[in-house]
């Protein structure tokens, strides 16, 4: 793979909310041009556009698939217009393709949008798409396989193997949250940080999936301006650099997924992501991980070298990966901290980690942030994707 040639220099994110009155329009208005802003830039010197694809909002995905966004801002110099959905991965999609846009002369500067407003989705329709999404329809859907049972299934085979205990489980929301509560885009801010007895004391999901180990839907959105890396030095702005990326495919249909070729791949992609970007693991600062779900946390931890194999739910009962723990993770709090706006979570994730690298993150600023690992994966697991982000090329 050829060296990453990619910058985020501009981001722009409206609070996490459930507001049906807040259109999706209203949003992407307000977190593009604040992007846009934030890069000091001028709106018609965007001259690509790329989204995150909605997730079950088929109206607005159709508007941005078709073009619609570059015409409603007015971005005079836009050259090519388009969208990218492979669930939570998307967004390292649009990514990636931003780069080949750069890379092949046919955009200077990108903007990257993500929306979402799952509020005034009837529930009806809220219900059967995430009952469809993410599984097999022959194999899977006719026996009732949703996200939270898929999630659960594989907390059960995660927590048998390692022996984390459901107190342990439990700590990776609190923990989660801890970060949740200082950020004011998140769902939770200012709010209690749920003990680990109030976790477990809500009602039962899915065994061992509780009402808080699961994600709770709200609206939100982001956008990112990305520019090539000499750009964005020239510009001589805060900037986040992407130094390393790796990735790997695993199975569309949860139930043929093998288990042990995820754990391989999740480390393998973390090691040629470090190795491209030259780095180690010791120089990580953040550990910024989307898994949407609390249960993957501590196996993620452990498939990064971050705890010992068997550890992971340890690690966070200790509070070691909380706020003003000694290992920053996921420092938005991921889903669970976030409110779960489908896809632009991993939206939002890579704008908290440039805003980490920018300096701009407030109260959740990781002291002396010079790299970021990011993750991102889509729909109910099927790849990994693994990034390394600096400060500085």
């Amino acid at each position: 793979m050829a060296q990453p040639n990619l910058a985020i220099i501009g981001i722009g994110e409206v609070p996490t909310r459930i507001m049906p009155e807040r259109t999706r329009w209203d949003i992407l208005y307000e977190v593009c041009m604040e992007a846009i802003r934030d890069a000091g830039l001028h709106k018609n010197d965007i001259e690509g556009v790329i989204a995150t694809s909605p997730q079950a909002q088929p109206v607005i995905a159709a508007e941005l698939a078709f073009g619609k966004l570059p015409e409603e801002l007015g971005l005079k110099g836009c050259k090519d217009n388009c969208i990218c959905n492979a669930g939570g991965a998307g967004t390292s999609n649009c990514l990636r393709l931003a780069e080949q846009y750069i890379h092949s002369g046919v955009a200077r500067a990108v903007l990257i949008p993500h929306v979402t407003v799952h509020s005034d989705i009837p529930m009806e329709d809220t219900i059967n798409f995430f009952a469809r999404a993410g599984v097999d329809m022959q194999w899977e859907y006719p026996f009732g396989s949703t996200y939270n049972l898929i999630m659960g299934l594989m907390a059960n085979r995660y927590m048998h193997e390692s022996g984390c205990t459901p107190e342990q489980m439990a700590a990776v929301v609190t923990s989660l949250r801890s970060w949740a509560v200082k950020d004011p885009h998140s769902l939770f801010y200012g709010k209690e940080v749920p003990s680990v007895e109030k976790v477990l004391a809500s009602a039962m999901i899915n065994t061992p999936l509780h009402k808080r180990e699961s994600n709770r839907l709200a609206d939100g959105g982001s956008a990112m301006v990305v520019v090539s890396a000499a750009d964005a030095r020239k510009m001589k702005k805060p900037a986040a650099y992407k130094l390393g990326e790796a990735v790997r495919y695993f199975s569309g249909t949860p139930v043929l997924r093998n288990f042990d070729q995820v754990k391989d791949g999740l480390r393998s992609t973390a090691e040629e992501a470090l190795a491209q970007a030259g780095i180690s693991r010791g120089d990580v600062n953040i550990w910024n991980c989307y898994l949407a779900y609390p249960l993957a946390h501590p196996l993620m931890a452990e498939m990064l070298g971050v705890a010992p194999e068997g550890r992971g739910g340890e690690y966070f009962a200790q509070g070691r990966m909380a706020f003003g723990g000694d290992i920053p993770w996921s420092t938005m709090g991921d889903a669970p901290g976030r409110g779960h706006t489908g896809s632009g979570v991993s939206a939002a994730t890579y704008v908290e980690t440039a805003r980490q690298l920018m300096g701009k993150a407030g109260e959740r600023q990781v002291k002396d942030c010079l790299y970021v690992f990011q993750n991102t994966s889509g729909g109910s697991g099927f790849n990994n994707i693994a990034t390394i982000w600096g400060r500085e090329v």
